[in-house]
């Protein structure tokens, strides 16, 4: 009984303890698949460890929903550790993806969980581009993890409930502002972009509402009489908070606050009062001066009230929305009152002229001066008179001016300069002039790369290395855009520009060609950045086998982390023919050169190396007989595979001993040899009472790595391990499932 009690009341905090490991391992395997190219041994430990913190999760065999809140994880009511950073970095990976549920069915294998990395690897926009998470997660095929996606579409249930309420209701529902908003979207635009709160920024709304009216109606439409009557009311209230001095004038302004509010009132007014103010500045100039005419027409504010409104958006904001004769005219007489006491220097302007009249006689004026001194063509003379009587005079549009300013920006200056000296220099390549003009063009090139104008580069190397060019003219532009110097500024903005740069300085190297080798690798032997040192690494290593007389030649350098990425490089490339020029490497003094060099000769069949790596399975050190077991692979000769099986059937079962054991057993998985089985067979069917548990841990190894033998001569024996009901049977069921599904 008490036994029952107590599995109860730990069954929960075991299942806790077990959603923290899965997100600790998933937030490390996330890590390793970001960092590290696909099918690096780190990332596939990192997913086997994550394997087995599901499978602890689902020992139970019942299936665990997790909640998903940018704060943490919810298993039913209640956070997972919600002080755990751990839980708290996993669950906003998957909110920012639009997860809002994560369920787990059953024990995810090992593609779903590579399926499953490679979504959390995308950001929130690419996600939405490519259709949301459910559509993603259905053709990852992940069945074993199910999500329910966050609708936000469902978000906005309070807006809407405000936007439906009575006029009367609503004036009692949030703040001015929220008033206000709601007053702008409900009868004129009907927005929806407000936040999970129902707020919207002044400058927002503002933005939304110019675009709305000059896109339904044209520019100068503006908003309803109702709706200015009613913004009229509110901008009143809001004017006469920021002046109430006692909790009486407030309440007579309509602020309906509890007793205990009245603290806040003054700084709550103010910015209600600031947040309009706002709003009404950012508005189209027409549609600002519908709101402000309207205030003063409808309004029942007092001429201080309107007074303190004007004066509080300042000059500025005034001159622009009442900026000629005629807009000054049609505005109402309380306002033309405040304008002629805030604006005086105006005011000459606006009772005389306008601004095209004014142009209008200026140029009447200079063909009064010049029409007897000076010949002008008779249509010419007449489109002229045309416009002056018509009052109408021709203005460049905003769009058309803006793009005429961009072409006396230097940087596109200097772009269409540079296409027209590579014109003139295709033109006539065996003028005199064509070497200076290359030199210029190399010259702007550099120019180009100080400001990260990368694109513009490749654009005119791409021209100049075009194969229908004469092969003269390609070689002399390739001599000088090939020089030392400029091959290192491309190189340099790599960590002056960062990752955006990254591509295009991809295309400069194919582009220029394996003149960029020894440059790369001098810079990654200095590199200390390792993700910009495995950019450069994997660039070398696409030239192919060009690239290997290079890496020979460096095999002297007395840095180690020089001659380990060397080697590495050399062993991408596949089996070499110089074997002697590796083998010294074997004694070097640091250990990480010798086992890369070994790995390398043993890769090419070198027989030194093969002799070393079986003395090295007989040593005395533990290290020394792991490097050895490591190195095991597919080519491996016989008597490596025979001193592997001695490993696993001989000896005891110490700790040391087991760690060789299961090692040797991963190697013989990566030989995969049928004839090896009866020798694993013997252990699995070996009993011991001393050494129960460390001797079922060996069993379980061999079990797991049987699904790298060939299916034919495994099948059947894991079918009668897995009839059993122990751990050892369990795994067998799990590799035969993992085998079935190669196979099918």
């Amino acid at each position: 009984m008490l036994e029952s009690v107590v599995s109860d009341l730990a069954a929960p905090l075991l299942r806790v303890k077990a959603v923290v490991a899965v997100a600790g391992d998933l937030n490390i395997a996330r890590r390793n698949w970001n960092a590290y190219p696909s099918g690096h041994p780190l990332i596939e430990s990192s997913v086997q460890k994550l394997l087995s913190s599901f499978q602890t999760l689902c020992n139970e065999g019942t299936g665990v929903q997790l909640g998903i809140t940018r704060d943490g994880l919810l298993l039913g009511d209640e956070y997972v550790e919600k002080n755990n950073q751990i839980c708290r970095n996993l669950a906003a990976a998957f909110f920012e993806r639009g997860i809002g549920a994560l369920i787990v069915s059953r024990l995810p294998d090992h593609e779903e969980l590579l399926a499953l990395l490679a979504l959390l690897s995308l950001k929130r926009e690419e996600v939405l581009a490519q259709g949301g998470i459910e559509k993603l997660w259905q053709e990852a095929g992940i069945t074993a993890l199910e999500i329910r996606a966050i609708r936000y579409d469902r978000f906005s249930g309070t807006e809407e409930e405000l936007l439906n309420s009575e006029p009367d209701e609503e004036q009692h529902r949030g703040s001015l502002w929220e008033q206000f908003v709601l007053l702008m979207t409900k009868g004129e635009v009907g927005l929806a972009g407000t936040d999970a709160q129902g707020e919207i920024r002044p400058e927002v709304l503002a933005a939304t509402l110019n675009a709305h009216f000059a896109r339904r109606l044209g520019s100068g439409s503006g908003l309803s009489n109702n709706t200015l009557r009613r913004a009229t009311a509110i901008i009143e209230q809001a004017i006469a908070l920021s002046d109430a001095g006692d909790t009486g004038a407030a309440r007579d302004a309509g602020y309906t606050g509890e007793a205990g509010d009245w603290s806040e009132l003054n700084e709550t007014a103010a910015v209600i009062k600031a947040d309009l103010v706002a709003f009404i500045a950012a508005l189209d100039p027409l549609l600002r001066r519908q709101i402000l005419n309207g205030f003063c027409e409808t309004g029942t504010a007092d001429a201080s009230t309107t007074d303190e409104l004007f004066r509080y958006l300042g000059a500025t904001v005034l001159q622009e929305t009442y900026a000629s004769a005629d807009e000054y005219a049609a505005a109402p007489e309380l306002l033309q009152g405040i304008l002629r006491k805030l604006l005086p220097h105006l005011m000459d302007s606006y009772q005389t002229t306008t601004q095209d009249d004014d142009v209008r006689d200026r140029m009447q004026t200079l063909l009064q001066e010049h029409q007897r001194e000076a010949y002008m063509p008779d249509a010419y003379m007449q489109g002229l008179l045309d416009s002056l009587n018509s009052g109408a005079l021709k203005q460049l549009d905003t769009t058309e001016l803006s793009g005429l300013l961009a072409t006396l920006n230097p940087v596109f200056i200097n772009s269409r300069g540079s296409e027209i000296i590579l014109q003139l220099v295709i033109a006539d390549p065996t003028s005199e002039t064509a070497q200076e003009l290359i030199q210029n063009l190399a010259d702007l090139c550099g120019h180009f790369l100080e400001l990260g104008d990368y694109g513009q580069v490749l654009k005119i190397l791409s021209q100049a290395a075009d194969p229908r060019l004469p092969p003269l003219l390609r070689s002399t532009m390739r001599d000088a855009f090939c020089r030392r110097e400029f091959l290192d500024e491309i190189l340099s903005g790599l960590t002056i520009w960062g990752k955006p740069k990254y591509d295009q300085v991809t295309l400069l190297i194919q582009v220029l060609g394996r003149v960029f080798i020894e440059p790369l690798l001098d810079r990654m032997a200095e590199e200390e950045n390792m993700s910009l040192r495995r950019f450069m690494m994997d660039r070398v290593q696409s030239f192919g086998e060009a690239a290997r007389p290079y890496l020979l030649a460096r095999l002297s350098d007395n840095r180690w982390y020089v001659l380990r990425n060397i080697i590495v490089m050399l062993r991408a490339l596949g089996p070499m023919q110089d074997n002697e020029l590796v083998r010294p490497l074997l004694r070097h003094a640091n250990q990480k050169v010798r086992v890369e060099a070994l790995k390398l000769l043993i890769q090419s069949g070198d027989p030194v190396a093969q002799r070393q790596v079986l003395r090295d399975l007989d040593s005395s050190d533990r290290e020394t007989q792991l490097i050895a077991i490591n190195m095991a692979d597919r080519s491996s000769p016989p008597e490596m595979m025979r001193k592997l099986l001695a490993l696993v059937t001989g000896g005891g079962y110490t700790a040391v001993e087991c760690e060789l054991k299961s090692a040797a057993i991963q190697a013989l998985g990566e030989i995969g040899r049928p004839e090896m089985l009866p020798e694993l067979v013997k252990v699995l069917t070996s009993r011991s009472l001393l050494a129960f548990k460390a001797l079922n841990r060996l069993k379980i190894d061999i079990v797991r790595s049987l699904d790298r033998y060939p299916a034919k001569a495994v099948l059947p024996l894991l079918e009668r391990i897995a009839d059993g009901n122990d751990e050892v049977a369990r795994q067998a069921a799990e590799t035969l499932r993992i085998l079935r599904s190669k196979t099918s």
